[in-house]
Parts: C-alpha cells; structure tokens; sequence
C-alpha cells in the first residue's frame, strides 16, 4: 500500500511522495520484498535523475556530463524494468492462470523494481502533470482519436498475425490486474519511454525539421525491442502501439494520456482478444 500511496502522491503539490517512497522501502525490506543492495540501485537511479535534471537547468543543460548521467539513467532503469538487478523478490500474485481457452498461461506480479523507475522518473519531474480539470478535458479531447485510431489498428494486426483471436470473457480477475498495469505497467514503462527518452531525444533534435518524428520513432522502436522475449510478432505489436502511445504524448504533452493510451489498448485485449497470447500461432 505503501508503495501505492507514493504513485498517487505524485500528483499532489509536494514532496509527498518522497515519504511515501521512503516509508515503501521501509516495509518493502520488513516484509522482505526487498533485501541487500535494492534500495542501492533505487538510490543510484534516483540520483542520477536528480542530477540530470539538475544539470540540465543549468548552462551545461546538454555538455558531456549530460550524456553520460542520461546513459546511466537508461542503463540503471533497464536493468531495474529487466528484473535484473539483485535484491528484489517481487510478490506474486497470479502464477501461471489460464484466462481463456487456447491462450498461454498468464502470471502477474506486483514488480517493486520497475515501479520505481516510474516514480523516480515522474517525481523528479521528468514531464509535466496534469493539475486542473481544464488541462485534463483538453488533454483527453487530443488524445481520445488517437488512443481509438490506436486500439483499432494494433488489434487488427495482432489477430492478422495470429497472436491473438476475438475472445470477449469478464473475469473478477480484471480488477486486481488493472490496478498493476495501470500504476506499476503503464506508469513506469510510459515515463521511462516516452517521459524520459522521447522527450530527451526530441529535446536534443529540437529545431531540426523531422526532430519529433525521430523522437517518436525511437521511443517505440526501443519499446519494441524491449518485447523481445515474446518473438518477432510481439516486437512489431508492440512497436506499432508504442508509436501510438508516442503520438499521443506529442500531442498532448501529458504522461497521463500515454499511460490511458497503454491502459486502454491492455484492457481491450484483456477483455475482449486471447490474453495474453495463443498458445499457438495460427
């Protein structure tokens, strides 16, 4: 809960969620998520966001030390979102549960890891917030066709491609999952993604006439290849949702809407497609 409560803490108009991540790292070790050199790496990833942002409001803003405190922000993340640092035993809650008929097993765990690349990410102020209830009307009507335009085309591809099959189910389950993809998912893979790399790249390349379309296509590009381990369909899938989720945060500015754009094409292929793939290509 603790680790919750610092997600939605950083909404609010303080340093809020620095104690509720502080308290999360606490009970984390307590109930013994976390042990050994896991609140090292939480640390090291968030002073190096720190002080890249520090260093980037200066006149040094894009200098040598810029790039390489960017490089080990993107290396320490990766490796926190790969599961592959030491000192994280991420609670299971779902192990190997079929959701529908011909469908993979499906797993899910509460990942205290990658969450906190989120957290640290948006905290430090990787992007700008939405505040008021004018900037998320405006922010929704930008997003709202791209987020349809979005689900449509990557669900056609996914049952072209055989990933998927038309499979409309409800599950009590969908609740407890929502909850983890929206806020643990989506939150951390949208602020690592488009938060930090699209909005860096395209920083870098401002001025320069195809600037935010190279920006958009790295950032779903690497989202892509971060599906890797699911084959070559998965990768493309990805990718072609990925550039949608960078659109819509191109024309919004918004971390929210690029993680309603990934929620929203999720929960779709939750409930309505083969989750979270068939067992077998068709």
């Amino acid at each position: 809960m603790a680790l919750l409560a610092a997600i939605t803490s950083l909404w609010l108009r303080s340093a809020a969620w620095m104690a509720a991540l502080a308290a999360a790292l606490v009970l984390g070790y307590a109930a013994g998520v976390m042990h050994g050199p896991a609140a090292a790496w939480v640390a090291a990833l968030g002073l190096l966001v720190w002080a890249y942002r520090r260093n980037k409001s200066s006149s040094r803003g894009r200098g040598v030390r810029a790039v390489l405190l960017a490089l080990g922000i993107v290396a320490v993340a990766t490796l926190l979102g790969m599961h592959a640092l030491p000192g994280f035993d991420n609670p299971l809650l779902v192990d190997n549960l079929v959701i529908g008929p011909g469908a993979t097993a499906y797993s899910v765990y509460f990942n205290f890891d990658k969450t906190m690349v989120g957290i640290l990410l948006i905290g430090f102020g990787s992007t700008a917030l939405l505040r008021s209830a004018a900037q998320w009307r405006l922010a929704l009507r930008r997003a709202a066709p791209v987020i349809a335009v979005n689900v449509i085309a990557a669900m056609l591809l996914a049952v072209a491609l055989g990933f998927v099959e038309l499979q409309p189910k409800w599950t009590s389950l969908f609740w407890s999952w929502a909850l983890v993809n929206l806020l643990l998912t989506c939150l951390s893979e949208e602020a690592f993604f488009r938060g930090f790399i699209q909005q860096e790249v395209g920083a870098a390349l401002s001025g320069h006439r195809f600037g935010d379309a190279a920006a958009i296509a790295t950032s779903a590009v690497l989202f892509g290849i971060a599906h890797v381990a699911g084959g070559w369909r998965y990768v493309l899938l990805a990718t072609l949702a990925g550039a949608g989720y960078a659109i819509v945060y191109r024309r919004t500015r918004s971390i929210e809407m690029a993680m309603l754009a990934h929620f929203t094409l999720n929960s779709v292929h939750f409930l309505l497609f083969t989750y979270p793939r068939l067992a077998q290509p068709a």
